[in-house]
């Protein structure tokens, strides 16, 4: 069994419907009003960000009763690198955004892959208190990768976390990326205090094997060395089904 075909199966167990949807505005208002958040992520929200219908999209999973279980979100770039996305902080913002602006200094070291051509960025996972615990996090992953891989010809994924994060061997085994590596190493406007920040990224390749059950994020630290594969085959196509779900925006 693919692990496309487990999440299905466990959102089935747990009585969730994944509705597909593309109007920002809902997820900037229930990200800001629901338990266990810190805001909203600019990079997601419509105030701050160009997010098309054709370039974006958001996954609710929702309960019996409609109420959103869980959520997560997804944008593509097109970049000639993802660094230039990085250093001028339009990854996180590219409207007005008054701590999102000026450029960053980098630390992602010379030998990581040059990551260019279409980017998918995804963002905003929440899961509601009586639904943690149970693996939907990683589903709900699964689940916007898998709706990617449909949407789009990717050629690569990334993410950009705080290294607290990815140094957690629980949460790299939800996000399941193919490497990390540090990313920003002093101060981020974004909070406007020094951080250490990641970058996470896969290859096209990296990511249907993945959804295939074929293959696993390389498990290294954030300083490692060279990468061993390179961005894939553009024209693949993904071979899993999508998971049952009903859109709207």
């Amino acid at each position: 069994m693919n692990v496309v075909a487990q999440a299905r199966a466990s959102l089935d167990d747990q009585r969730l419907t994944l509705t597909v949807k593309t109007d920002f505005s809902e997820f900037r208002d229930h990200l800001s009003r629901a338990d266990g958040t810190t805001g909203v992520n600019p990079a997601f929200d419509p105030h701050h960000s160009f997010l098309s219908p054709d370039a974006s999209f958001w996954i609710s999973a929702e309960d019996q009763d409609g109420g959103i279980a869980s959520c997560i979100a997804y944008r593509t770039f097109h970049t000639h690198d993802v660094r230039d996305l990085i250093r001028t902080m339009e990854i996180f913002c590219e409207g007005p955004c008054a701590t999102h602006t000026g450029t960053m200094d980098l630390v992602i070291p010379e030998e990581t892959p040059h990551i260019s051509g279409l980017v998918g960025f995804p963002g905003g996972l929440w899961v509601r208190a009586d639904y943690r615990g149970n693996g939907l996090s990683a589903h709900m992953m699964r689940a916007v990768r898998n709706e990617a891989l449909h949407r789009y010809l990717l050629d690569w994924e990334v993410a950009i976390t705080f290294q607290n994060i990815t140094e957690s061997a629980s949460m790299r085994d939800i996000y399941n990326f193919q490497d990390v590596v540090p990313c920003v190493d002093g101060y981020f406007p974004p909070t406007q205090r020094a951080e250490r920040i990641a970058l996470q990224y896969s290859s096209r390749t990296h990511l249907i094997r993945n959804l295939a059950g074929l293959g696993r994020a390389h498990r290294r630290p954030a300083r490692g060395s060279r990468p061993s594969t390179g961005p894939g085959e553009p024209a693949m196509a993904c071979r899993t089904s999508p998971l049952h779900r009903s859109s709207r925006t």
